[in-house]
């Protein structure tokens, strides 16, 4: 199964996980034309890994980290598509019934609020879920 590798450096050490730091950049950043264009972007993610060999790492040091494609997809299809996928049709359905645009607009933007929060507390599942590993060291 393919899988999604990022550079991390190690954070914090804890009895059986550890926590890592990703820089993530644009797709601009490996671009040529990138300084003629628009400053590089990148943010920094911490990211926790459980793993039972905690104590063999340092503070700093440099790892792989990786995630299965179909978790990422999921992570993705949770956190962008089901949204939009909701938003448009409240916007839709609001439309259809011939409510107001502005109010239809607002409807469909308020209905990510229950969303998100359901997400919120759906977190562990998540967690549970999206699994990353570490590879290997740097």
């Amino acid at each position: 199964m393919p899988e999604i590798e990022h550079q991390a450096k190690i954070v914090k050490i804890m009895s059986d996980a550890v926590e890592a730091e990703m820089v993530v950049q644009s797709a601009c950043a490996h671009c040529a034309l990138q300084k003629s264009c628009q400053p590089q972007e990148a943010s920094v993610r911490k990211i926790v890994i459980p793993t039972k060999q905690a104590s063999k790492y340092c503070l700093g040091e440099k790892i792989w980290v990786e995630i299965s494609l179909d978790d990422g997809w999921m992570a993705a299809f949770f956190a962008y598509i089901l949204p939009l996928i909701l938003v448009l049709t409240v916007l839709l359905i609001c439309l259809s019934c011939r409510m107001n645009e502005i109010i239809s607009g607002i409807c469909s933007i308020i209905v990510l609020i229950p969303y998100y929060f359901g997400v919120f507390l759906k977190r562990d599942f998540f967690v549970k879920k999206l699994n990353f590993k570490i590879v290997d060291k740097i």
